[in-house]
C-alpha cells in the first residue's frame, strides 16, 4: 500500500471554511478537502500526461473522467503545453482510510491508462506520463498557479487564500532512509510520551523550522531550555548522518524575565479567580465583589476604591484597612509589575531572512502564572500581523486551569495567525485535544510516531537540532 506521509505537498491553503491539501508522487496527485470539525475528507485522485498532437478531440471519444489543460506561450505549436488528466470520481471518506482508497483509486486509474493506450494507437497522439518528460516541460505544469484550481475542479471565481504552515518539520531516518516530513495545513501540534528531555527536543525542532521560515517564535520556558536555542548545536557530526547539507546554528533570541519585562492588568484575572488566589473570604470577599472590575489597572487602583467604599455594620473601617495591607503586601511580592500589557517587544524583528525567539520566562509556583500567560496572549491576539508561533511547553497545569483554559484555547483557535505546540506527557494531563491537529509521540530518544488527521501515521528517528541539544541521538 502507498504511504502518502512520502508523497511531496503541491498546494496547503484554505477554500472557503475547508482546508485543502495536494499530494503528488510521480504523475500521480490527489486533492482533498477537510473541514476542521469533521473526521470526513473529500477526495480526488489524478493522473497526469504530456501529449503532443490533437488531444481535445480524442478526449470526448473516452467514455471517463478526464481534463485537458493546456497552456500557449507564444507563436506556434511548439510553445503551447498540453497535459491530459485523468481523474476519478470525487468521493467522501473517512480520513482514516485515506491512503487505503487512494491506493485503490490509482489502481483504477491504471486500468484506465490500459484501455486508452489500446486505442490511442488509431489516433495522431503522444502521451508521455509527467515523471518521464523533460525538467523544462514538467516546469511548465508545476509553474501555473492555475494548476491548483484544475486539480481540485473548483469554479473560476473560486479564491484560495494561502494560509502559514509548519513545513519541512521533520527531517528523520526511517529504515535507514532520509525522510522529508511535512506538517503542511496544520497549525498546532502536541508532543507526548517518552521522557521529558525528549519531548523539549522534539519542541525545539518545531521552534527551529519556524525560525529558519522568517517567523517570530514566543516561548512561555519556566525551565531556561530553551535559552539552548541561542547556541549551535555541538554534535554536527550527527547531523552530517542525516543531511550533509545540515550545519549547527545558533538562533537569535531576546529574553524576558518574569513579571518585569511584562505587565498584566489586575482587572484581567476575574473576581472569582482574585478572591481564591489570595484566600481572600468572609468579609474580605464581600469587598472585593463590591468593588471590583474588569477594568483595574493596578492593585493601587483597585485601593482607592477601597479606600471609597462607603462603611456599614459589616463593612468596617477595620476590615477595609486589613485587606488593604494584604493588597499591600501582595503588591509589593510582585513589585508594581500590575499595569497594561505592552506586546511590541514581542514582534520586533532585526533579521530579514531569519525569524527570532521571544524567551518569556514563568514560573509555575506562582499562582499567577497562568493569568501572566493569558493577558500576554490576549494582547498578542489583537495585535498580531504576521503568522507567529506561540510555544506551550510541559502546559498541562495551563490547559487544566478552571479560570482561563477555555478562553486560552478560545484564543488560540479564533485566530488563523496563531500557530501552537504543546507538550505534556499522558494526552489524559490535558484532557480534551480535538483543538490541536497533529500529535508526535516520543518513544525513547528521538524515536518518534507522527499522527496526522488525514494520513497514516509516521514512525521515523527525528533528526539533530541545529541549536544545542542533550538528548542521546539514535541515527
Amino acid at each position: 500500500m502507498i504511504t502518502l506521509n512520502t508523497w511531496n505537498t503541491l498546494f496547503t491553503g484554505k477554500y472557503g471554511t475547508q482546508e485543502l491539501t495536494i499530494l503528488y508522487s510521480g504523475d500521480y496527485f490527489v486533492s482533498f478537502l477537510k473541514s476542521r470539525d469533521q473526521n470526513d475528507v473529500l477526495v480526488q485522485v489524478y493522473k497526469v500526461f504530456a501529449v503532443i498532437g490533437d488531444v481535445e478531440v480524442f478526449s470526448e471519444t473516452l467514455p471517463h473522467q478526464c481534463m485537458v489543460y493546456e497552456k500557449h506561450y507564444g507563436i506556434g505549436p511548439k510553445n503551447t503545453y498540453k497535459f491530459l488528466i485523468l481523474n476519478t470520481e470525487t468521493e467522501y471518506i473517512d480520513s482514516n482510510t485515506l491512503s487505503y482508497h487512494v491506493d485503490k483509486k490509482i489502481q483504477e486509474l491504471n486500468k484506465l491508462t490500459g484501455s486508452i493506450i489500446s486505442v490511442i494507437k488509431s489516433y495522431d497522439l503522444k502521451l508521455t506520463s509527467l515523471k518521464l518528460i523533460s525538467s523544462e516541460y514538467r516546469d511548465h505544469f508545476f509553474a501555473d498557479p492555475t494548476i491548483i484550481k484544475v486539480l481540485t475542479n473548483m469554479p473560476k471565481g473560486a479564491e484560495i487564500s494561502s494560509i502559514t504552515t509548519i513545513d519541512k518539520l521533520l527531517i528523520g531516518k526511517k529504515n535507514n532512509v532520509t525522510v522529508n516530513s511535512t506538517l503542511e495545513n496544520l497549525r498546532s501540534v502536541v508532543v507526548l510520551g517518552g521522557e521529558l528531555d525528549s519531548r523539549l527536543f522534539a519542541v525545539k525542532l518545531v521552534s527551529e523550522i519556524y525560525l529558519l521560515s522568517s517567523k517570530t517564535i514566543i516561548i512561555f520556558d519556566d525551565s531556561g531550555v530553551f535559552k539552548s536555542l541561542s547556541y549551535p548545536q555541538l554534535q554536527e557530526d550527527i547531523l552530517q548522518k542525516y543531511d550533509p547539507t545540515l550545519g549547527a546554528f545558533g538562533f537569535p533570541s531576546k529574553f524576558f524575565e518574569y513579571f518585569q519585562n511584562l505587565n498584566i492588568p489586575l482587572g484581567l484575572i476575574s473576581k472569582s479567580a482574585f478572591n481564591y488566589t489570595f484566600k481572600l473570604v468572609d468579609v474580605s470577599e464581600k469587598i472585593i465583589n463590591k468593588v471590583y472590575d474588569s477594568k483595574l489597572n493596578t492593585v493601587e487602583e483597585l485601593i482607592i476604591k477601597i479606600k471609597d467604599l462607603k462603611v456599614d455594620e459589616e463593612i468596617t473601617d477595620f476590615e477595609k484597612q486589613r485587606l488593604i495591607s494584604k493588597l499591600l503586601l501582595i503588591n509589593k511580592k510582585y513589585n508594581g509589575c500590575f499595569g497594561k500589557t505592552n506586546v511590541d517587544k514581542l514582534f520586533e524583528n532585526k533579521y530579514k531572512h531569519l525569524g527570532s525567539s521571544k524567551i518569556i520566562k514563568i514560573n509555575k509556583e506562582d499562582p499567577l502564572y497562568c493569568y501572566y500567560i493569558f493577558s500576554i496572549l490576549k494582547e498578542i491576539s489583537l495585535n498580531v500581523n504576521n503568522d507567529l508561533l506561540i510555544v506551550f511547553p510541559e502546559s498541562s497545569d495551563l490547559f487544566n486551569n478552571v479560570f482561563v483554559n477555555k478562553d486560552i484555547i478560545s484564543l488560540l483557535c479564533g485566530n488563523s495567525k496563531l500557530n501552537f505546540i504543546l507538550s505534556s506527557e499522558y494526552i489524559s494531563d490535558i484532557g480534551n485535544l480535538d483543538f490541536v491537529d497533529v500529535k508526535i509521540e516520543m518513544i525513547e530518544d528521538n524515536d518518534a510516531v507522527i499522527k496526522y488527521p488525514t494520513r497514516d501515521p509516521l514512525r521515523l528517528l527525528l533528526r539533530p537540532t541545529l541549536s544545542s541539544s542533550n538528548i542521546k541521538l539514535r541515527y
